[in-house]
């Protein structure tokens, strides 16, 4: 009933609701075992004055949980994937690349943010680079350049992280608001021999969601699909541009 009144409020969208369902039912489990186990073992008046207690401790509970929120941590992932084709020739399509058609988005395509293109003006330390996602523009400053080596830069603002899904109208969830926060990137190309590449995509990145065991495996995860998105692009491109120069 919780989850069809957020629903009809617009206050949470499915995906949401689905994704924390297994964490609240969990919860839940526990409060029924905690509360039959004081049943249990409290008898007489003193029971009435738990139940009290129970109910007073929620608004304090509340107000610790929204002035002792800790600070996220900064956290790492990293995606690797090999080309057939010379350094040289895959960083034509790092600093920026055409738009994504050919490749379904897959479970992205929820309303997770995912990306589409990237562009750039001008090269080098300090040029400006935008990141294309289906939520909006990811500006960025490049912060290391090396042609054929590496490519880093740092992330200015953060799109949102999805668009929700709900059957009752479009929905505002403030959690969605700088939750994530990417912060900084990376494209290194390893040569391999043979003329291969090995492409190492890095990002950096925070998310403001606890319990942070719970929700960091899926935003790993979602990172990780995000790269592989768009280095398998990159792959892509790389090995038509070297076979045709074949």
């Amino acid at each position: 009933m919780s989850a069809l009144w957020l629903l009809l409020c617009q206050i949470e969208g499915v995906v949401c609701i689905l994704m924390a369902a297994v964490l609240v039912a969990g919860f839940t489990l526990m409060g029924i075992l905690l509360v039959w186990f004081l049943r249990r073992v409290v008898i007489g008046p003193r029971r009435t004055k738990l139940n009290c207690l129970a109910i007073l401790s929620v608004p304090l509970a509340m107000n610790w949980e929204s002035s002792h929120r800790p600070t996220p941590p900064m956290l790492e992932q990293t995606t690797t994937i090999e080309v057939n084709a010379s350094p040289e020739v895959v960083w034509q399509f790092i600093p920026s690349f055409p738009a994504i058609k050919d490749a379904p988005a897959g479970w992205l395509a929820s309303g997770v943010a995912y990306p589409i293109s990237s562009e750039i003006d001008g090269s080098g330390v300090g040029a400006a680079r935008r990141c294309i996602v289906s939520t909006g523009t990811m500006p960025e400053v490049v912060t290391a350049w090396e042609p054929g080596k590496k490519l880093e830069f740092e992330v200015k603002e953060t799109p949102p992280a999805m668009v929700e899904t709900n059957p009752f109208g479009e929905v505002h969830a403030p959690h969605l608001e700088g939750y994530f926060q990417a912060r900084y990137g990376r494209f290194v190309l390893v040569p391999l021999p043979d003329g291969r590449t090995r492409i190492e995509g890095a990002s950096w990145f925070v998310h403001d969601l606890w319990p942070q065991w719970y929700w960091e495996p899926v935003t790993r995860h979602t990172v990780s699909q995000i790269h592989t998105r768009v280095l398998a692009h990159i792959k892509s491109l790389a090995e038509k541009a070297a076979s045709t120069a074949k």
